[in-house]
């Protein structure tokens, strides 16, 4: 029997879902994690380590996701497909807070509705942009 899938912390959720060329052949579905970690590893020069820890995943969970959305886009580009993406699976939306009495950083849920830092208990936190 598999182990149960953990969830995948994801800070950038993509406001458009459809990617596609002007005559599509065919549909490839890219889910928000694969769309993270492509973030993570392409656009923000993350080590897998450090951006699989992020996303609250092992470095070989992450290297594998990565390497499905690669094989994803490539094949949507080289055999014009249209890319859909936005299937959540097993994945929390998560945004970024500072604490600005002991400087830690910190992630909570988006509709997280406290204003307590988990290390110092003190109430003086604010979202990171």
């Amino acid at each position: 029997m598999a182990r149960p899938k953990k969830y995948r912390m994801v800070e950038y959720v993509l406001k458009s879902s459809e990617f596609s060329p002007d005559q599509p052949t065919g549909e490839v579905e890219i889910s928000m994690d694969e769309l993270e970690a492509m973030r993570l590893a392409d656009i923000e020069g993350m080590y897998q380590a450090d951006a699989a820890e992020l996303m609250g995943i092992s470095r070989q969970t992450f290297g594998r996701i990565v390497d499905s959305a690669h094989a994803k886009v490539a094949d949507a580009i080289i055999n014009s497909k249209k890319i859909k993406t936005g299937n959540m699976g097993r994945c929390r939306v998560v945004k970024l807070m500072k604490c600005d009495s002991c400087g830690k950083t910190f992630r909570t849920p988006v509709d997280y509705t406290g204003h307590e830092c988990p290390y110092c208990h003190k109430e003086h936190i604010h979202e990171i942009e």
